[in-house]
């Protein structure tokens, strides 16, 4: 089942971003008849942690296997052409079940740190923005180019039966 992404249901698994949510009264802004700002959230890369700003595409419908997660940054995710679906889980969160959600342009999400995740398209190839820390977008590269072993990224199971104890 694929779930609108709505802030509480993704709330274990991250942030959402919506353009249509209310602005935070606490947090910078500007608004105007010809240009306004608000801010999304703050993206945490981790201690000493540079953020990367990465255009990734997505054109499969099929979940890969495993499901991965980083251990030093949270990893936003933006669609910018075509609606992707995004599968999380937590071990710790409804009996480590996957829960997959809709996210089309015009939203996104901030994935907590530790979080299993992967990201599949809706149909045919999906364009999107991602955030993430440069130190973890390498360690992947270097893991699924060159099968050098990660140190920044783990990879776990798609269920809880899956998991070893």
């Amino acid at each position: 089942m694929i779930h609108h992404l709505a802030a509480d249901a993704f709330a274990p698994y991250g942030k959402v971003l919506d353009s249509t949510l209310q602005v935070d009264d606490s947090a910078p802004a500007f608004h105007s008849v010809s240009s306004s700002f608000y801010r999304a959230a703050l993206f945490d890369p981790g201690d000493d942690g540079e953020v990367d700003l990465l255009w990734v595409t997505y054109d499969r419908t099929e979940i890969p296997r495993p499901l991965e997660s980083h251990l030093l940054t949270e990893q936003a995710l933006i669609p910018i052409s075509g609606s992707v679906v995004q599968h999380v889980r937590r071990p710790d969160h409804r009996d480590g079940a996957v829960e997959s959600f809709l996210i089309q342009p015009g939203q996104g999400i901030v994935m907590d740190r530790g979080c299993l995740h992967t990201t599949t398209s809706v149909s045919g190839k999906a364009l999107c923005l991602m955030v993430s820390r440069a130190s973890t977008t390498q360690d992947l590269a270097d893991s699924l180019g060159h099968g050098v072993e990660p140190t920044e990224t783990v990879y776990g199971p798609c269920s809880s039966s899956d998991d070893s104890t």
